[in-house]
Formats: structure tokens, sequence, C-alpha cells
């Protein structure tokens, strides 16, 4: 019995290993040609396989799209969830600014591709990914954030932009510009923050 069971767990290791090749050839595409410009044929033959092999694992493009922002939506959670835990607002907001960095840097060549190809922000996370943006606005500023304090949000959430005219930065320098760009804008120093209560 243990044979025929040996032989389908292998079977599907090996599925899932070619799965995964997909999604990281389609991934190196899409950032070098574009989502519109990439096609599944063109991922296909970049791995030597047939279309139909590649529609066996993903029916459409858009769902490898998906496939490859979801690890990313769940670790942002994680960190809403850890900063959610935090008492003190400067602490929280530097958990916060640290781990958006780090996703940023980890991601970057995706994150540039993502603020360069407008198909590519049309996915099926979106309703999600907004309402993870809303609640960090809330985890920074609290339920009834000043007009000032949105905007230093929403300039800081969106720094991820200007991520295509600094790919000459090596992931230290870029990791350190954008923490300093984001506390700086969030007003985050020594002297600022313990003037204003935590209001969570």
């Amino acid at each position: 019995m243990a044979t025929p069971v040996k032989g389908i767990s292998t079977r599907a290791a090996r599925a899932e290993q070619t799965k995964q090749h997909i999604l990281d050839t389609a991934q190196r595409l899409f950032s070098e040609l574009g989502y519109d410009a990439t096609s599944l044929q063109m991922i296909a033959d970049e791995m030597g396989l047939t279309k139909a092999a590649v529609y066996y694992h993903f029916r459409a493009k858009s769902d490898i799209l998906h496939a490859a922002m979801v690890p990313g939506i769940r670790r942002i959670e994680a960190l809403l969830d850890e900063a959610a835990a935090m008492r003190g607002r400067r602490a929280r907001i530097e958990h916060l600014v640290n781990g958006f960095v780090d996703f940023l840097v980890q991601n970057r060549q995706y994150a540039v591709m993502a603020s360069t190809d407008p198909a590519a922000k049309r996915h099926k996370l979106e309703d999600e990914a907004a309402t993870l943006r809303r609640r960090a606005l809330t985890l920074f500023f609290g339920e009834n954030p000043t007009g000032g304090e949105r905007l230093s949000y929403y300039a800081v959430f969106y720094l991820s932009e200007s991520l295509p005219d600094l790919v000459d930065l090596t992931d230290e320098e870029l990791r350190e510009a954008l923490k300093t760009t984001m506390l700086r804008i969030l007003r985050v120093t020594p002297s600022s923050l313990p003037s204003r209560p935590d209001r969570n």
C-alpha cells in the first residue's frame, strides 16, 4: 500500500515544484516586460513547456498575479497584527515602518513592476489591500486621524511609487532612505513623539 501513496506524493511534489517554477518565471517576465506584454505562451516558451502545461496550473494570467501577491498580503496582515498588539504609538509606528520597508526592499523588483504597469494594479486582491491600508492608517493615527495625519500616511504609503527611480540604490541604501524618509514624514522623532498622547 505504501508504494501508490508514495507515487502520488511524488507526483504532487513535482506538480507543486512546476507550479512554483511557473510563478517565479512569470514574476521575472512581468518585471522585465510588464504584465500586459507577458503572455502565457511566453512563460511556457521561457520554461520549455507547452502552453497547456502552464494552463493546467494557472487558468489565466491574472491567477498567476494573484498567486504572486497572496504571500505579500499575508505578510502585511501579520505585520499589522503584530503592531496592533504593541502599546505606545512610537513603538507601533517604528515596527510598522521597519516591516513595510523590509517588505518593499525584499520585493523591490515586483514593487517596481506594480508601480509602473497599470494592468498589474487591477487584481483580485485590491479590495483586501484597501482594507489593509485603512487598518494601517488606524494603527498609525487612531480612529479619527486629522487631515494632516491622513496626508502624511498616504505620502508614506505611496513612496513605493518612487522605486522605479531608485533602482541604482543597493538594498541597504534603499532601506535606509525609505526608513529615514518615512519617519521624517510621520514626524517620529524623540522630541515630538512623547508630547502627543497615545489615542488608542
